[in-house]
């Protein structure tokens, strides 16, 4: 009876081993591509001192996360960030960034610690969301003017 209960575990757990395998390397397939995802958001560094007064929306799609906010500005101040939708796993963790992001009036603030791709796709969101506000004539001013200034 014993011999049989071992023969029985010896087939059943090298399929069992193969099958977590097999998770492990999806794990790190998926993970792999989820930052290869994230590194291709769109990120133009749009400063709110280029935004006018208003409000205006943002989306950043991933396969692991769809989010779209509504970032206002005010007197060259983010003053609010409504989230339109909020869709994914990791979403949830990284809500305080957009606190951060109002109370530092810029979008380059630090990541939520194990949640960095999630907070990258927030921070990619909003970015959008202020480069839709950009007065062109104040951005092309600055850029004439910093450029002039490195020339010197």
């Amino acid at each position: 009876m014993k011999n049989s209960f071992w023969e029985k575990a010896g087939k059943i757990l090298p399929v069992i081993g193969i099958i977590v395998a097999m998770g492990g390397f999806f794990l790190i397939y998926r993970n792999k591509n989820q930052v290869s995802e994230t590194v291709r958001l769109p990120y133009y560094g749009t400063k709110v001192e280029q935004v006018a007064d208003g409000s205006y929306e943002g989306k950043a799609y991933t396969s692991y996360l769809h989010v779209q906010l509504k970032v206002t500005v005010k007197d060259k101040t983010i003053t609010d960030i409504q989230v339109i939708e909020n869709e994914g796993s990791k979403g949830q963790k990284v809500l305080p960034l957009i606190d951060e992001m109002i109370l530092q009036n810029k979008t380059s603030v630090p990541v939520v610690k194990g949640e960095e791709l999630a907070s990258m796709v927030f921070i990619s969101c909003v970015d959008d969301a202020l480069r839709k506000g950009v007065v062109l004539e104040d951005a092309l001013e600055k850029d004439v003017k910093a450029d002039s200034e490195d020339a010197l």
